[in-house]
Parts: C-alpha cells; structure tokens; sequence
C-alpha cells in the first residue's frame, strides 16, 4: 500500500463514515473499528498479506467509493423525490423557461 494514498483513503473513509451515521456516533460503530483494525494490520507491508501488492488499497478504495454513492443517493433522492412535479416546477430543475401563454377568447367555429 502506497503510504501516502492509503492514508488519504483512510481520512476519507473515516470523514464518509461522519455523515452516513447520523444517529450515532462513528467511532463506536463497528465498521469504523474494522476500518481501524485493518488499516493497521495491513499498513507495513501488503505484498506479504495480500495476493497483489496494491489488492488491500483497491478495497478500500472500492469501500469509499460505495460509501460516497450512499450519501451522493441520499442527496439527489431527498432533492428529487417530492411527488409528481408540474411541468413548470420540471422546467425549473433543469434550468428550462416554459413559452408564455396569453389568455385569448375563443373564436366562434361556424363565424
């Protein structure tokens, strides 16, 4: 494992865990105690631990990234997911203005 680059997966991993966990506090989860646990076990030397030397930074890598679509899922579902929308309030999301309507009486058919 790459120090410096596991260390930052590692900060992001602990700084996903924050606000995935509202509830509770992290550090007493168990996923943050084996996201320790590991980090520590693996960091000296992963060529001996591991089939590949870079296998165990790839998980976690792979780890943050899941953590990371959780909260980008929960963002984009809570903004999103209000019922149905009017096709005004649809234009609106995506930056779009409706063509103005003018209010004109009808004309007669048989005239």
């Amino acid at each position: 494992m790459a120090t410096k680059s596991a260390l930052t997966v590692y900060k992001r991993l602990i700084r996903e865990l924050s606000p995935n966990n509202l509830l509770f506090s992290y550090r007493s989860s168990p996923i943050y105690l084996k996201i320790k646990d590991d980090y520590r076990r693996y960091r000296p030397i992963t060529s001996k631990y591991c089939k590949h030397t870079d296998e165990v930074l790839f998980v976690a890598r792979t780890y943050l990234t899941y953590l990371e679509s959780i909260r980008t899922r929960k963002i984009i579902h809570s903004t999103y997911s209000k019922g149905e929308k009017t096709v005004q309030q649809a234009a609106n999301i995506v930056g779009l203005e409706l063509p103005k309507t003018t209010d004109r009486p009808h004309l007669p058919l048989n005239e």
